[in-house]
């Protein structure tokens, strides 16, 4: 059975030591970058190819092998929609094929950053990049209030169904209509959890001083240098891969 609130892990920080979580969050999110980049540079079934397999030493130093299964699993059946409409647009398996494999290269990226990078990381990050503070806080906060609000839909599901409550009963529009005893309490814990952050903020004095300091210290080692100089060369390749296979291979060209 698939589990769509599953999707929801991929935003989930678990704090696990790895060698991936020790490299300074700029580090990360350029290889991120990189390995969102790479497929989109050509819908070629090669480089989509390359772009998976290039990813698989970032896997084995972030231990996120569990967590990829998790959010593959979770985008099956977006994954066998998105091959059906490919084909029917396109009449090329090739071509649907490729873009599925995209899809996966780009889910695997997102779990591997999300898996080694912690929430306040990102929020470090974005204010290394001039981006203000208040912009980046509210990002931050949506993403560890991503993973809790998917919780509190689980045990209000939970709640209901030990009282007897079936929402999978019926039809589509039957189920539509059993989703409303599901919502009302999830939209009320999320408007109360909005609350109780506000009045956490207004007791820290949040915004009343722009001047700001951090405890944390970033880095630069010589594995940030080695997983760059890894980025550079992927991206090199990759274009290569693009400006050179598709002429050797004319017929899988798309």
């Amino acid at each position: 059975m698939i589990d769509p609130l599953s999707m929801l892990e991929i935003f989930r920080s678990y704090g696990r030591e790895s060698t991936y979580s020790k490299l300074n969050p700029v580090t990360k999110f350029f290889l991120f970058v990189v390995f969102i980049i790479i497929p989109l540079i050509s819908p070629s079934i090669f480089i989509q190819i390359f772009s998976l397999l290039m990813q698989i030493p970032l896997i084995i130093m972030s231990h996120s092998t569990n967590r990829i299964t998790r959010s593959l699993r979770a985008s099956t059946f977006f994954i066998i929609i998105l091959i059906i409409l490919n084909y029917l647009t396109t009449f090329n398996i090739i071509f649907s094929i490729s873009m599925v494999l995209r899809l996966i290269g780009m889910i695997i990226a997102s779990a591997i950053f999300m898996t080694g990078t912690d929430p306040a990381e990102i929020g470090d990050l974005l204010s290394k990049l001039r981006i203000p503070f208040q912009i980046s806080f509210s990002f931050v906060i949506a993403l560890r209030f991503i993973p809790v609000l998917a919780d509190d839909v689980m045990m209000i599901i939970t709640s209901q169904a030990s009282r007897g409550y079936e929402i999978e009963k019926g039809g589509f529009l039957e189920r539509v209509k059993r989703m409303i005893p599901i919502l009302i309490p999830m939209i009320i814990i999320a408007i109360r959890r909005g609350h109780q952050l506000a009045e956490a903020l207004e007791t820290k004095a949040f915004g009343v001083s722009d001047k700001r300091t951090s405890y944390m210290r970033y880095r630069v080692n010589l594995l940030d240098l080695l997983m760059v100089s890894y980025g550079l060369l992927i991206l090199i390749a990759g274009l290569l891969i693009v400006t050179t296979h598709l002429e050797i291979f004319p017929l899988l060209q798309l």
